[in-house]
């Protein structure tokens, strides 16, 4: 009888273990499936720093570890987004988000929804982790009084999935600025306020100034939902350096 129920407990835990041995593959493929996609998109604008095989699967390094500096904010303000190679993949690609010295580095479409962004990649192809996109009543211009844009909260810190750091002292600090990049002009934002958010409302902009907000749509990462609201500080032609910004200023005190 003992030896029965002990080959009963060994079957059932060889099951368990298959079982999760292809939510391992399966999730890792989708990953891999979704970062493959991404560096692509990357390559098209004119961007470099793919994310590697192991950041995919969540066991890479993150690059949210170092904080930003006064050259990778210049570098990042000179970007220039190739918009008319990202079109011809997607004409519902309308922006790029761009978090320098972290992971957050994606286009941003926008639909007639809210919904098919949640499960459709930037080709359109239906994915597990949707892709990075403006809420649906947002001008796409982000001259809105408030432009939501959401991403899904994945495990592996991919879209918006690193959001989460904000909720550190220490991170908001250090990463203070983001972009956003569009046809015409290259916005320049700044962190202003962190908010968990316990529902699926998001809460007004009651700031005197048109706010960019970040927010994660839960997925593979269960939890409550973070949003991120920013000011914006300067608003350049594409490529344009920002003449405050201390390495620039530095750069010419030194000519």
């Amino acid at each position: 009888m003992n030896k029965f129920f002990s080959s009963v407990l060994m079957g059932i835990a060889l099951v368990l273990i298959a079982i999760a041995g292809y939510y391992f593959a399966d999730n890792a493929y989708n990953y891999i499936q979704a970062a493959t996609s991404n560096n692509e998109l990357r390559q098209l604008s004119g961007q470099k720093d793919p994310d590697s095989i192991t950041q995919a699967i969540g066991l890479g390094t993150s690059t949210d570890e170092g904080g930003q500096t006064a050259q990778s904010i210049a570098a990042a303000q000179k970007r220039v987004v190739d918009f008319t190679a990202l079109k011809k993949i997607n004409p519902q690609i309308i922006a790029w988000i761009y978090i320098p010295n972290s992971r957050i580095d994606y286009p941003i479409a926008q639909a007639k929804d809210n919904v098919f962004y949640l499960h459709h990649d930037f080709y359109g192809r239906s994915s597990f982790s949707g892709c990075i996109f403006l809420d649906k009543d947002a001008k796409p211009d982000f001259s809105s009084h408030d432009s939501p844009v959401y991403g899904h909260h994945m495990r592996n810190k991919s879209m918006f999935g690193s959001l989460d750091y904000f909720r550190q002292a220490s991170f908001r600090d250090s990463h203070q600025i983001t972009f956003i990049y569009l046809p015409g002009k290259t916005i320049k934002y700044q962190f202003v306020q962190g908010q968990v958010l316990s529902g699926k409302t998001l809460p007004p902009n009651n700031f005197d100034f048109n706010a960019l907000t970040l927010v994660t749509c839960e997925y593979d990462q269960p939890g409550d939902h973070y949003m991120v609201r920013e000011k914006p500080l300067t608003t350049l032609p594409p490529g344009e350096a920002d003449p405050n910004d201390p390495a620039v200023t530095a750069s010419a005190n030194t000519k």
